[in-house]
């Protein structure tokens, strides 16, 4: 991916317009990150796409579920801005789009500049507000959570790394190793981001704390962490990041 250009990844079932998006998306210098028909597709590789900077979703999907049910999806378990493509403007239609928090909205039919301003806006206003979140989880020196019958608070400094392992997750500190009954992605969202990082569909790592990587594994103290190939990019654009800052 060339440095500075948005990936943006389309959900249109029309074909002709879902093309059209591209060519007019990719001559205003964004890369296409992927594109679909339908919200349940778009879904499933959207999930192995972290690279991706925003989602131009239509509402009204061919299929069983509609651009709705994909918003909410986006919500709940990515982060990503959020811009929705309509040929309805009614009452109805706005209130149900409410809950999503959507960054933007266009009616159809638009033409390029409006296309390009909506997204352009949608970007960098969900940027700055995620920045701002960030910042203020990153004040906290630490999380409450409940190990069996009670409640720890835990340092976030001090955690090395995160499994799941079935219902649970494994919390390894410096000093122990803590047990509490949560999802993968509820824990991820008490956490800033800045520091921790998904490097796999079982693992949650804290970046300061690696001590090398390979191709398919990084080391953390004395423990060797599995990579899927779907963070690998990212995992892979933050060290060399972290090497040229210090070079």
């Amino acid at each position: 991916m060339k440095s500075g250009r948005h990936r943006v990844f389309i959900v249109e079932d029309m074909a002709f317009t879902r093309m059209e998006l591209e060519a007019q998306l990719t001559d205003a210098g964004f890369d296409i990150a992927g594109s679909e028909a339908t919200a349940e597709k778009a879904w499933e590789l959207l999930k192995l796409k972290p690279s991706v900077d925003i989602v131009l979703i239509d509402i009204n999907l061919a299929g069983d579920k509609d651009g709705i049910w994909l918003a909410k999806k986006i919500r709940k378990y990515l982060s990503l801005a959020i811009v929705y493509l309509t040929a309805f403007g009614d009452e109805e239609t706005i209130a149900k789009v409410q809950d999503t928090l959507p960054n933007g909205f266009l009616m159809k039919p638009f033409n390029d500049p409006t296309l390009i301003n909506t997204l352009m806006i949608a970007i960098r206003s969900f940027n700055a507000r995620f920045k701002l979140t960030q910042e203020l989880v990153s004040r906290e020196s630490s999380i409450s959570l409940k190990e069996g019958s009670k409640y720890i608070r835990i340092d976030l400094d001090d955690i090395y790394y995160i499994n799941s392992d079935g219902n649970y997750l494994l919390i390894h500190t410096s000093s122990k190793k803590h047990v509490v009954r949560m999802k993968m992605s509820q824990i991820k969202e008490m956490l800033p981001q800045l520091n921790f990082l998904k490097v796999h569909r079982r693992f949650l790592i804290n970046i300061k704390y690696v001590k090398s990587m390979e191709k398919e594994t990084l080391i953390i103290g004395n423990d060797t962490i599995p990579i899927s190939s779907t963070y690998k990019k990212r995992l892979k654009e933050i060290f060399q990041n972290s090497v040229h800052k210090h070079s």
